[in-house]
């Protein structure tokens, strides 16, 4: 399930009868020539619905240790109000936040049919359009 967010920020409700496994997370940004390799120095989840928010610093683009995921997924629960904010360095414009959340087994669901090929690949296109 993707949500997609104008600009640094994406908002988002957790689903309820879901089994929320991760999330991935998927920033567009614009560069300039001079900025080779961009800083991905912030990354804040807000919880609204608990009234929590959770910090991540780190100095280059970032994928989460297993200690992290575990925090950021134990705070997030069905039916919370959630909002991730991204920062950047170099002063680079973020155009879109998009995060993917990914699920285990449902919970009082029927199985979802076969995605659609290549699906992903025209979500990427019409995010980046």
């Amino acid at each position: 399930m993707a949500h997609m967010g104008e600009g640094h920020s994406v908002s988002f409700t957790v689903p309820q009868d879901r089994n929320m496994k991760g999330m991935i997370l998927c920033v567009v940004y614009l560069s300039t020539p001079n900025i080779i390799e961009p800083e991905f120095t912030t990354v804040v989840i807000v919880n609204y619905t608990k009234c929590t928010f959770q910090i991540h610093n780190h100095g280059t683009v970032i994928s989460f240790k297993d200690e992290d995921w575990h925090g950021i997924m134990s705070n997030l629960e069905c039916a919370d109000n959630v909002e991730i904010f991204v920062n950047f360095g170099n002063g680079l414009v973020v155009k879109n936040t998009t995060v993917y959340l990914i699920w285990g087994e449902a919970e009082n669901m029927k199985k979802a049919s076969e995605p659609k090929k290549h699906s992903l690949i025209r979500f990427i296109k019409k995010v980046v359009m």
